[in-house]
Formats: structure tokens, C-alpha cells, sequence
């Protein structure tokens, strides 16, 4: 009973917020002159859900709601796309796989979004299947440990541990590709640091989509873009939900302080209107200065990781285009 009120009261913070924007838009026009309505009501639909679900600080509630979501795949995706459940170096997680005749060109170690407070594969299973099918590969997708139960540098200790996992059972280096979303996408960026300072074997590239590399959030596109993105930054606040007492200028919280010296190659992937856009703006300055490959890719009037939430949009299809493209160029063929 609790839940479904849970989850009446959301649709209904959803439902009004939506209505309101309509009228807005009705009478002085969408807040970003190319937005669909869809795209528009998409953000709205997002922020009230995100405001809802975590109010006064607390998510519990979004964390009790996550915790039983279970989603199936998109009609188009069912019989293309397998999910099964396994456990990787110690880290549960879940397999992406597509069938047909062609063969895997490289593996993915998916890192999902959530801010390293919440998430889970299942929340991002619609686009890492999306992901998996275009560019030709399977992906695992860890469950990492979120805080506040588990605080830095817990994510980092377990994205590690699945890469070494990876490598035990008997995939090569030069085969795997890091990849993740917001949180996911900062994470990956933190292991590939403290695979280098470990000196353990490098993968063979990483894509990161919106990436979260700044945990101060000093940024100033957060002011800038709060109008046009979904996230609940609000006033600029450390995430002490996940540093705890770390600092938050530590290269393994918020990389884009790191020394990418020796780092593979990264793509990274951005929407102009999103709240934190520095950090990938940030980050990739940070790697070009001490030498390595990043190519940088902002989609201008794209929010914060609009391929996970705009399925059919033009700016996901040249975005999983891209990374086709990009794993093509990194990862030796069959």
C-alpha cells in the first residue's frame, strides 16, 4: 500500500508540474526554441520526479522505489537483446548481449548515473540495451555500492574489482571499453586513474556521457543551465552524501583534477544545456594538458544525459552513431 501511494504521489508531483509548463509554454513558448514538446515535457516530467521522490535531502523513498524496479525492455529490443543476472569480481551485476550471427567486437563495463546515492542496472537497462545494439558489443553493468551506506571510495574499490574480474575471466585489455553515464561516466574516469596508478592493464578506451567530475560543484554552467536541465543541484553544494569527509578535489572522487598521463582514449559526450556541462568541458581540458586523446562532443541544446531519456531523438541517434564509431576505432575487430 505504501508504495502505491509512493508512487501515486510522484505521478501527481509529474502530472502538475507538466500541466504547468504546457500552459507556460502556450503563452511565451518553449524555454529552448528547438524542444518538442516532448523533449520539453520529458524535462519537466524529470525534475518533478527527481524534486518528489528526494524530498527535504531524503531519498529513501526514491532508493525504496528503485530497489523493486524491475522493468522489461522495449518491444524492439525483446529477442535482440538478452539480460541475465551474474556477479563479476565480486560485484553483481547483470549481462547485455545481442543475438544474431554477428560477434562481439569489444565488451563494455557499463558505470550507471545516480550521483553515487542512487541507481542500479535496472534503471539504466533500456539504454544500455539501446547501447549494446548499435554499437555491436555486450556490456556488464555492475551495482556498484551507493551511498549512503557505502561512501567514497566504495564505487571506485568496486569498479575496479569488476575490471579485474573482467580480466580473470579471460577477456583482454585491448577488448574492453569503460563506459557510464553521469556518475557512472565520472566513475569510469576514476578507475581508469586508479588502474594506471595501480599499474594494472589498461582497457582500451573509455565514453563518457555527461560525466559528473566535479563533486564541489564549483562550475558555473549549474547556474547558468538550471532552467533547461533536471538535475536537483539547487544552490552549489558538495556531495558530502558520498565524500563523507574526503576531499572533494580528490582525483578519484571528481577526476577532473587527475593527471591523465597514460590514459587511453576517452570520448566524451555532453549536452550544452546541462547543469553540470564544466565538468565534461573541465575534464577534458584536464586530460589534454598532460597529453592525452579526448575528443569532446557537446550536443548544444541537449540536458544531462539526454540519450538515457530521449530514446528516438536525432541527438541519441548521432550520439550511439558516434560511439559505434568510436569502439570501431579502438577495439580490434573479429
Amino acid at each position: 500500500m505504501e508504495r502505491i501511494k509512493l508512487i501515486a504521489r510522484l505521478l501527481s508531483a509529474m502530472l502538475i508540474a507538466m500541466i504547468r509548463r504546457a500552459f507556460r509554454r502556450i503563452f511565451r513558448g518553449p524555454i529552448v526554441s528547438t524542444w518538442s514538446w516532448s523533449v520539453e515535457m520529458t524535462v519537466v516530467a524529470a525534475r518533478a520526479f527527481i524534486e518528489a521522490s528526494s524530498q527535504n535531502g531524503d531519498r529513501t523513498e526514491r532508493r525504496s522505489l528503485e530497489a523493486g524496479f524491475n522493468p522489461k525492455l522495449p518491444k524492439p529490443l525483446r529477442g535482440l537483446i538478452s539480460v541475465s543476472p551474474d556477479c563479476v569480481g565480486g560485484i553483481d551485476g547483470e549481462w547485455h548481449e545481442r543475438g544474431g550471427l554477428l560477434r562481439d567486437q569489444a565488451t563494455i563495463l557499463y558505470l550507471h548515473g545516480g550521483a553515487y546515492i542512487s541507481g542500479s542496472p535496472a534503471t539504466h537497462r533500456r539504454f544500455v540495451a539501446q547501447l549494446v545494439w548499435a554499437t555491436h558489443t555486450r556490456a556488464f553493468v555492475a551495482a556498484y555500492r551507493i551511498a549512503p551506506a557505502h561512501p567514497f571510495p566504495a564505487a571506485v574499490d568496486d569498479a575496479v574489482a569488476v575490471y579485474l574480474g573482467l580480466l580473470d575471466e579471460g577477456i583482454g585489455p585491448e577488448g574492453i571499453v569503460v563506459a557510464g553515464d553521469s556518475a557512472g561516466g565520472g566513475l569510469a574516469a576514476a578507475l581508469l586513474l586508479r588502474l594506471r596508478d595501480e599499474g594494472r592493464k589498461l582497457p582500451a578506451a573509455a565514453i563518457l556521457y555527461s560525466p559528473y567530475t566535479d563533486l564541489e560543484h564549483s562550475g558555473t554552467s549549474i547556474a547558468r543551465n538550471r532552467q533547461t536541465d533536471y538535475l536537483p543541484l539547487g544552490e552549489s553544494r558538495t556531495n558530502t552524501e558520498y565524500l563523507g569527509s574526503a576531499d572533494p578535489r580528490d582525483p578519484y572522487a571528481s577526476p577532473m583534477y587527475g593527471d591523465f598521463t597514460g590514459i587511453p582514449p576517452m570520448l566524451i559526450l555532453a549536452g550544452g544545456k546541462e547543469m553540470i556541462l564544466d565538468d565534461s568541458i573541465r575534464l577534458a581540458e584536464a586530460a589534454r594538458r598532460t597529453g592525452a586523446e579526448v575528443e569532446l562532443i557537446v550536443e548544444d541544446d541537449m540536458f544531462h544525459v539526454w540519450p538515457a531519456l530521449l530514446p528516438h531523438h536525432p541527438a541519441t541517434a548521432r550520439t550511439l552513431a558516434r560511439s559505434t564509431e568510436f569502439i570501431m576505432e579502438r577495439v580490434p575487430g573479429d
